[in-house]
């Protein structure tokens, strides 16, 4: 078995550290990651200037650019060969809900699931790296008992898992989650520069709003290791019927500037 990895904290972030060493006897691993934080990169791409790829001391490979550019150049022209999973992480902090439309660690993790590639983005639920050791090697749990029932190879996936902080024997089983809800992000945080201009910090997340039985936040809150399966298509497929009426009336009804 062979498995990319790539993270959104930077080739040096102990997540990323950690789980190299946790998969790295069960599987060839390849490290590309970014040379630098890129936390809320989500998927974007570097268009209008050069990446280049510097390989470290311990062999892995940076690049000057966003988690999704790692797991791209990687997939499309540095490794001599396809990968049979792509996994991202660990990632120093959670990944739950709204989180997942920013975080550049699903964001490299659905790159690799863009190119028919099974992925996983693995993420701690608090900041600052407690147990990151348990993290990884309920990371690697997950790997071995796909690879064990055939999951990896196959039809491609993408799914979302995010670990509590706690030693690995009080960790509880998986739990298949929806994803839940943040309230609206803090407001952000004003200040003057020493130059006298005014500058702006996006504000932190919000708290928990959905946190029901059956999400990722209600799961992680109770020790459970919280998967959810993602998916690309944005459509919202039960509002089309509505929507179908109402454009046909739009589309229809013309207007004065018509």
């Amino acid at each position: 078995m062979r498995i990319l990895i790539s993270n959104d904290d930077g080739y040096q972030a102990p997540g990323i550290e950690a789980l190299h060493d946790a998969l790295k006897d069960i599987a060839d691993v390849e490290v590309v990651a970014p040379e630098h934080n890129n936390s809320a990169k989500s998927n974007a791409l570097t268009l209008h200037s050069p990446l280049y790829v510097q390989r470290a001391a311990n062999g892995f490979r940076y690049v000057n650019g966003t988690p999704a550019d790692c797991v791209h150049i990687a997939l499309t022209g540095l490794l001599s060969y396809r990968p049979d999973l792509v996994v991202s992480g660990i990632n120093n902090g959670a990944n739950m809900g709204d989180d997942t439309i920013y975080s550049g660690t699903v964001g490299a993790a659905m790159e690799g699931y863009l190119f028919g590639i099974p992925a996983i983005a693995f993420s701690q639920v608090d900041k600052g790296w407690g147990e990151i050791e348990a993290a990884a090697r309920k990371a690697r749990d997950m790997v071995e008992q796909m690879q064990r029932h055939r999951l990896i190879g196959q039809a491609p996936w993408l799914l979302n898992v995010n670990i509590p902080n706690m030693p690995y024997e009080a960790l509880k089983p998986l739990r298949l989650c929806r994803l839940g809800r943040r309230h609206a992000a803090q407001r952000v945080i004003e200040q003057q520069s020493p130059r006298g201009d005014v500058m702006y910090w996006i504000g932190g997340a919000g708290a928990a709003k959905d946190d029901a039985e059956g999400t990722d936040f209600h799961a992680t809150a109770h020790g459970h290791v919280a998967v959810t399966p993602l998916k690309i298509d944005l459509t919202d497929h039960d509002a089309l019927g509505y929507w179908a009426q109402t454009v046909a009336r739009i589309a229809g009804g013309g207007g004065a500037g018509q």
